[in-house]
């Protein structure tokens, strides 16, 4: 089954992804803002009112060293072959005994 979210709906897993890992690290919010080379009001924004930019939730991901959040961001696609494709949709022949 796809799951589709809005992007609404995806910076709120960002957030508690986040702050889940801020607090098991043990960081205060500001530190994590600093350590992220972000503003305190921004990382503040991000949590309450669930706006932040794409470099900035970058930054944070990275201070956190959550790599693997990332890693999913980046994946390339697999492309297959034009002939790979067709004989895809190709069904195996009936073998009569």
């Amino acid at each position: 089954m796809i799951e589709l979210y809005t992007p609404y709906e995806i910076i709120e897993q960002a957030v508690e992804v986040i702050e889940t890992e801020r607090k098991i690290q043990h960081l205060q919010q500001k530190e994590l803002a600093l350590k992220a080379d972000i503003p305190f009001p921004t990382y503040k924004q991000f949590i309450y009112q669930k706006k932040i930019s794409f470099e900035n939730l970058i930054k944070l991901f990275i201070a956190l060293r959550m790599f693997d959040n990332l890693k999913g961001l980046l994946k390339a696609k697999d492309h297959k072959t034009l002939d790979e494709i067709k004989m895809a949709d190709k069904l195996p022949k009936r073998i009569d005994k």
